[in-house]
């Protein structure tokens, strides 16, 4: 049985661009970052220590990766992030550069609102009814 998803793999242009934006603006947490042989840098970010599920930050290094870049999910959101306080989540990550199209506002089963990173790949941020255990 499948319990859980533990990894999304996102495709960037520049890892420490990526790391930088996902650590500093996100403020996500690395959650790995090693060099696997010579060419390869396992690079894993989590919006916590705790998060079941990370990303991987991968550089693009083929024309087809490099195409993918912003677009992995055809112009949906690649991931829904939950947050427990939207209001806060959304003012902290304003104050820190992140672009927002809009403002949290009432979605099916919550509060949401879709952001984009560095290199366009679009994400959702959700805090879902206190009775909804699981976003629509």
């Amino acid at each position: 049985m499948i319990t859980a998803a533990l990894q999304v793999t996102v495709f960037v242009a520049d890892q420490d661009e990526a790391l930088a934006y996902y650590t500093e603006r996100m403020g996500f947490v690395v959650r790995s970052d090693e060099e696997l042989w010579d060419d390869f840098r396992y690079l894993t970010v989590a919006p916590n220590e705790d998060a079941e599920t990370v990303l991987e930050l991968v550089e693009a290094d083929t024309p087809a990766q490099e195409a993918l870049i912003g677009g992995q999910a055809a112009n949906r959101p690649l991931v829904m992030f939950a947050s427990d306080d939207i209001e806060r989540d959304y003012q902290r990550m304003t104050e820190r550069g992140v672009e927002f199209d809009g403002e949290p506002t009432s979605v099916p089963g919550g509060v949401g609102v879709a952001f984009e990173d560095c290199y366009g790949n679009q994400f959702d941020l959700f805090q879902p009814d206190t009775n909804t255990t699981t976003p629509p």
